[in-house]
């Protein structure tokens, strides 16, 4: 079975984003996912310009990565025109997926006001990624509305449309204390796109990211379960360590040896 290799280039966010292109082809990847703000893409950059660079490359683009905020009125308005604005340059890109947030806060303490305020850009964004024929996959999150399981079935409720999905991030989905198994199998049919990370929790409940290899997801139980469901999209690395930051090539290729090992054991093959 085939499956489809990625890097975030929020990974890279130490380098420009005409560095990150070249170190994500580089280091032998042949996809990047694309975050749309700096300092990489930003909306007042030349998308034709972006795109050319990373054909040139030889990456394809596995998604649009947009960090938007839906839960506050206040920011509503210009927060929907501007995931429109990407959603339509989706074409340009030659990519079927736009990652995205739907905002804080995290789903214990979130109101119903913040769930309509989603529901509102919902009923906007969906006609328009129909009509250009994009997958709206939406960040499993920490800190936000799709921070656990069920925040995440709860937004797939709110519309039927096989636009919008989920991008799933294994790892934050650990930091919520859920079961990778209930995770893929009551996901799966509208996961279209995933994260892998890796890390632990300290005791002051702060995030520490590490290697791959390293922390509370399993990925060989997580390739495993998804190998038996099938999934065939994007498995996007994304790199988030002090470390990382430091050593961006070093880490991410030594994060892409370890999927590699990992698909090969599982019997995916690239």
């Amino acid at each position: 079975m085939k499956i489809k290799i990625s890097l975030f280039s929020q990974s890279l966010f130490s380098l420009s984003l005409t560095e990150a292109i070249k170190t994500t082809a580089d280091i032998g990847f042949p996809a990047i996912e694309l975050a749309c703000m700096k300092p990489h893409f930003d909306i007042d950059m030349s998308p034709d310009r972006v795109a050319e660079q990373i054909h040139n490359a030889g990456l394809d683009v596995s998604a649009l990565s947009l960090f938007n905020n839906f839960t506050d009125r206040s920011q509503l308005n210009n927060q929907i025109d501007k995931a429109m604005a990407y959603i339509k340059m989706a074409t340009l890109f030659n990519t079927k997926v736009i990652k995205m947030t739907p905002g804080p806060p995290d789903s214990a303490t979130a109101t119903e006001d913040n769930w309509r305020c989603l529901e509102i850009a919902l009923r906007q964004l969906v006609p328009v990624a129909e009509e250009v024929g994009v997958c709206l996959a939406f960040e499993t999150h920490m800190r936000q509305l799709t921070d656990t399981l069920s925040g995440a079935k709860r937004l797939l409720e709110i519309t039927s449309s096989n636009a919008v999905g989920l991008t799933v991030d294994f790892s934050n989905m650990s930091f919520a204390g859920e079961s990778m198994t209930d995770v893929i199998s009551k996901l799966s049919g509208r996961m279209y796109n995933t994260h892998l990370k890796n890390g632990t929790i300290g005791k002051d409940g702060s995030w520490h990211f590490k290697s791959l290899d390293d922390g509370l997801t399993n990925y060989l139980i997580v390739l495993s379960l998804l190998r038996n469901i099938n999934y065939n999209g994007y498995l996007t690395i994304e790199c988030l360590s002090a470390y990382a930051m430091k050593n961006p090539y070093e880490n991410a290729k030594n994060d892409l040896g370890i999927l590699m090992d990992y698909l090969n054991q599982v019997k995916y093959s690239i």
